[in-house]
């Protein structure tokens, strides 16, 4: 039936328009400009920052509000700049939708953006095409859509008559269909509206430091307060005592804490783009360092998403078929008349192409890549065609070919053999009998029960109909969409780092089974969506530890197990391309989407796009999430340990009613030559050899407790060597006449401790990047190899010699020069740093023979 090609009118087009508006869908999460640059300013540690900065400007220490202030603006310009660099880089792989469309308009065939469509509009549809809206068919021709983003089935539907979705896509033949809904009103819009309900949570560390932020926050101001009153009570000056105890609050909290986060997750977004792992929001590196269950799909995630011929069948001859995917590198030789009359079907009842470039249904394009392999393409030149439908499960083609008319169909192997009268037998036509049936049907059932995708192949000549009876049967293939080969290495990696990997499809159970089996995952429970629907939620939890595949899921099921996993306390990282996938990226605390195969739904609530669309390139993520994380809690451990140490220092003097021992401006510089560069540099530290070895921390853990020794151990060591450096230089200064209440006079014993604190502190920086797997002096000479680090300590201490040493500087810090007694005093104490790794492990020991005894 030939369909009226007229189509709307500019008029009606201007007025649906006006009552639809365009065929887009708006995100309203959607990062804007101004909101994600002010997003940089809300956590609770800048705004301690920005508290310590008001009363630096407000007792006149201007040098100190200006460099906290410069903190903050950096950090936030930073943190900005990689988040939306970020973002403009997700927005590159946005191909989801084709930007044009084949419309019919005052009965002119035009091509027109997507966006521009309206209900009513007749489009036309072919191979390749990716659907732009909602629409009902009109005409169809042999046409086949992948639903796959909408259902989670990876075979292709045929379509006569019915409706195509937003998003899907057009794997062969073409059609003449009406647009029914655009917009937010497609199947795929009311998905996303379904997302846009679910609240993102934050990151465990964003959650750990704004815990930690508060704490500090109470403690300093409670120091800061008592450090004032002591000072009063002794006599000294409002001022300066003030300007002291706020100087020593601005080094207790660690400001460079956020700005070395944000610069070392930055260097980590740039080292996992490399990775071919987009990331969308910073923080979710180290969650996903902290995964514990990864939920992914199977289609293209965990295989390549390009079906493979394995075996080939005929009533002689089988064999194997080697390669995977959509290249034909590896050859096969075809030296008999059967499996040549098989190729010759396989290339001809064939819509796919993959000469310049590949388009069409899986299926067909891995029978052609059959043929190639095989250096078997006859090409014939094609009469007519019986499309598939899914009532008859066959195609059928008329075509001429060695000069003559044949008839080639494929199909379902339980379909072609019924319609087979006659079979071919080396090179021979005859009668097939019931031992040929059984043979067949046998091997059938074997490839099947392998989770082979089994086609049937037959033909005959052409006399004066066109029809599928009376064929003769030739043989059958065995297909799969086989599995990504790094697959099972990047499993085995996961087992051993912890992590446990579900697979949560739409694909039938047997499939599922089957390629769990070939990588390596445990097979032997396989849950169904419909047994899902029957289940409790304690039910499920109980079944969900036990299995690690899900069958004929929809997107209910899997944001169902993704909730009871996260109530079990997983940190849950979750895979999805289709737009049915969303909801359950949004809830998940690290969202995957892929940036090949993925809708824009999924891309615009993931955390994490996947540019190859790889299994393995989660593992790899993660083992640099890891590293990543496990670098920010080095210098989490190392300015803690330094801020804390010299904050006792200070009350230990102050209760002693001892003067104090450093100045505002000295405290401020220490804060700023050691808390920059070698914290930074701490973040480039190589990952430990077991990173991938060690289970990860559960949900609800404390993860700084885990450090209290080493800081406890700092502490004691550094406390040891202020208290030592500061009784020789008082000492001295004593002997000169110098009165150490005046803070105008240059020192010998501030410029001890000054020098002292930072050495040490420079030094602690290698203790903190020691690796704890490694023999002391093995390890020590590991931390060495950072360069980095290295580099970082040396410019720090370059930078203390000219604050030492050049008069000018003298002047400001009051300083005075050190003679080679004076270092020997100070590096000889600062080694001591170095040991704090091995005390650390001796108190450990300790602690666990304790509790051992009891």
């Amino acid at each position: 039936m030939e369909i009226e090609k007229q189509g709307l009118s500019n008029t009606q087009v201007l007025e649906l328009r006006q009552k639809y508006g365009f065929n887009e869908i708006k995100v309203e999460n959607k990062s804007h400009f101004l909101k994600l640059f002010c997003h940089q300013f809300v956590s609770f540690l800048v705004l301690i920052l920005v508290f310590a900065t008001i009363l630096s400007f407000a007792f006149g220490d201007v040098l100190d509000g200006i460099a906290i202030f410069a903190i903050i603006v950096i950090n936030g310009i930073i943190g900005f700049l990689q988040e939306y660099k970020a973002e403009n880089a997700v927005k590159a792989l946005k191909k989801m939708l084709i930007p044009k469309t084949v419309v019919y308009r005052n009965g002119i065939q035009l091509e027109i953006s997507s966006r521009e469509l309206v209900p009513g509009d007749l489009v036309f549809l072919s191979e390749g095409d990716k659907i732009p809206s909602d629409c009902d068919i009109l005409q169809a021709f042999a046409f086949r859509v992948d639903e796959s983003i909408l259902t989670g089935e990876s075979k292709t539907v045929y379509k006569k008559e019915g409706q195509v979705f937003s998003g899907t896509l057009v794997t062969s033949g073409k059609a003449y269909v009406k647009v029914t809904h655009i917009g937010k009103d497609t199947q795929f819009g009311k998905i996303v509206s379904l997302v846009a309900k679910e609240k993102k949570t934050d990151s465990l560390l964003n959650k750990e430091m704004d815990k930690l932020s508060k704490k500090l926050g109470i403690g300093i101001l409670i120091f800061v307060v008592v450090l004032f009153i002591l000072g009063l009570i002794e006599g000294l000056s409002i001022y300066n005592t003030l300007i002291t105890a706020i100087a020593l609050g601005v080094s207790a909290i660690p400001e460079g804490l956020p700005i070395i986060i944000t610069l070392t997750l930055a260097i980590g977004t740039q080292i996992l783009a490399r990775k071919k792992a987009i990331i969308r929001k910073m923080s979710a590196i180290e969650t996903l360092g902290s995964t514990t269950t990864i939920c992914c799909d199977k289609t293209g995630t965990l295989t390549l998403n390009e079906m493979t011929v394995k075996k080939v069948k005929t009533i002689s001859y089988e064999f194997d078929v080697p390669g995977t995917g959509y290249s034909w590198k590896d050859k096969i030789n075809i030296v008999n008349d059967e499996t040549s009359k098989l190729l010759d079907v396989c290339e001809n009842c064939n819509n796919s192409n993959v000469e310049s470039y590949i388009i069409g249904d899986s299926t067909e394009v891995a029978l052609k890549v059959l043929t190639r392999k095989a250096n078997c393409v006859n090409k014939c030149k094609e009469l007519d065609e019986i499309p598939f439908s899914s009532e008859r499960k066959m195609m059928s083609t008329l075509v001429f070919c060695n000069s003559k008319k044949q008839i080639f169909t494929k199909g379902a192997f339980e379909e072609v053999i019924k319609k087979s009268s006659f079979i071919l037998d080396k090179g021979r036509v005859r009668k097939i009998d019931s031992t040929d049936k059984e043979l067949f049907t046998k091997i059938n059932t074997e490839y099947s029960e392998d989770a082979l995708r089994v086609i049937a192949f037959a033909y005959k000549d052409y006399t004066k109909d066109f029809d599928e009876e009376s064929l003769i049967f030739v043989g059958l293939v065995g297909m799969i969409d086989p599995p990504r080969e790094d697959v099972p290495g990047a499993l085995a990696l996961a087992k051993g780092a912890g992590i446990k990997v579900k697979i949560i499809t739409g694909d039938n159970n047997l499939t599922a089974k089957a390629i769990a089996k070939r990588i390596g995952l445990p097979h032997e429970n396989v849950v169904l969506g419909s047994e899902i629907d029957k289940m409790t939620d304690n039910e499920l939890k109980e079944v969900i530890r036990k299995t690690h595949i899900f069958a004929r899921t929809n997107p209910e099921h899997k944001y169902r197990i993704v909730s009871l996993l996260q109530e079990m306390g997983e940190i849950v990282s979750v895979t999805g391309d289709g737009v049915n996938d969303a909801p359950a990226l949004k809830k998940s605390d690290v969202g995957i989407a892929m940036g090949i195969k993925g809708t824009e739904a999924t891309r615009e609530v993931a955390d994490i796009v996947l540019k190859d669309d790889n299994f393995a390139t989660i593992i790899s993520a993660i083992s640099e999430g890891r590293r990543l994380y496990a670098n920010i809690l080095l210098f989490v451990k190392f300015m803690l340990s330094a801020n804390f140490g010299m904050l006792i220092f200070v009350a230990i003097l102050s209760l002693a009613r001892l003067p104090l021992p450093l100045l505002a401006l000295q405290i401020l510089w220490i804060n700023i030559v050691t808390d920059s560069l070698p914290a930074l540099a701490l973040g480039m530290q190589g990952a430990e050899e077991n990173i991938m070895r060690r289970t990860p921390a559960p949900r609800h853990a404390n993860l700084f407790v885990k450090f209290w020794k080493f800081i406890l151990i700092t502490l004691v060591f550094y406390i040891l060597a202020c208290l030592v450096v500061f009784w020789y230089g008082y000492v001295f200064d004593k002997g000169q006449g110098i009165d150490l209440n005046d803070f105008s006079q240059p020192s010998k014993a501030r410029t001890l401790v000054f020098t002292q604190i930072v050495v040490m502190e420079l030094v602690l920086a290698f203790s903190c990047a020691y690796k704890r797997q490694e023999f002391f002096f093995k390890g020590i000479k590991a931390v060495l190899s950072n360069w980095y680090l290295i580099g970082a300590v040396l410019i720090s201490f370059g930078l203390q010699l000219i604050v030492v040493y050049l008069p000018f500087f003298q002047l400001f810090f009051k300083t005075v020069p050190l003679n080679i007694y004076d270092w020997l005093i100070i590096f000889a104490l600062s080694l001591l740093m170095l040991f704090v790794p091995l005390f650390e492990r001796l108190l450990e020991k300790a602690v666990r023979k304790k509790e051992i005894t009891g």
